[in-house]
C-alpha cells in the first residue's frame, strides 16, 4: 500500500513538472527596449497647436500638414523634446501656425500619433 501511494506521488510530480516544462517553453511577447523603437517622421506646415488644459480634460497636441495635403495631429507629451530652429529647447507655446516643422513619433497601441520630438526647421 505505502509502495503504491508512493508511486503516485511520483507519478503527480512528473505530471506537475512536465506542466511547467511546457509552460515555461512558450514564447513570450516582449516590449521593445527604447532604444530599439522604430520612429517615424512627418515634416509640414504647423496648422494648431494646443495646450494641455486639465479643467475641460484635453492633452497638448500639434497639427500639422505636409504639402501633399496630408494632416497628421500628434499627441505632445511632457517627454516630447521640443526645439526651435536655433537648435535650442524651447517650449510647445513658442512653436507658431505656419511654421515648418519635423517632427518624429511613434504610434501607440490605440493608434495615437505620439510626439517623441518635434524640431523648427528654417
Amino acid at each position: 500500500m505505502i509502495r503504491s501511494l508512493i508511486m503516485a506521488l511520483v507519478l503527480l510530480a512528473c505530471s506537475v513538472s512536465l506542466g511547467f516544462a511546457q509552460q515555461s517553453a512558450m514564447p513570450q511577447a516582449k516590449a521593445k527596449p527604447a532604444g530599439e523603437m522604430k520612429l517615424k517622421s512627418f515634416t509640414g506646415k504647423v496648422e494648431a497647436v494646443s495646450a494641455a488644459d486639465a479643467t475641460n480634460g484635453t492633452k497638448s497636441e500639434i497639427s500639422v500638414a505636409e504639402d501633399s495635403g496630408k494632416k497628421l495631429t500628434f499627441l505632445v507629451k511632457s517627454t516630447t523634446t521640443i526645439y526651435g530652429a536655433d537648435s535650442n529647447a524651447v517650449s510647445l507655446d513658442k512653436i507658431s501656425k505656419g511654421e515648418k516643422v519635423k517632427i518624429k513619433y511613434d504610434i501607440s497601441k490605440e493608434g495615437v500619433h505620439e510626439a517623441v520630438s518635434i524640431h523648427v526647421i528654417k
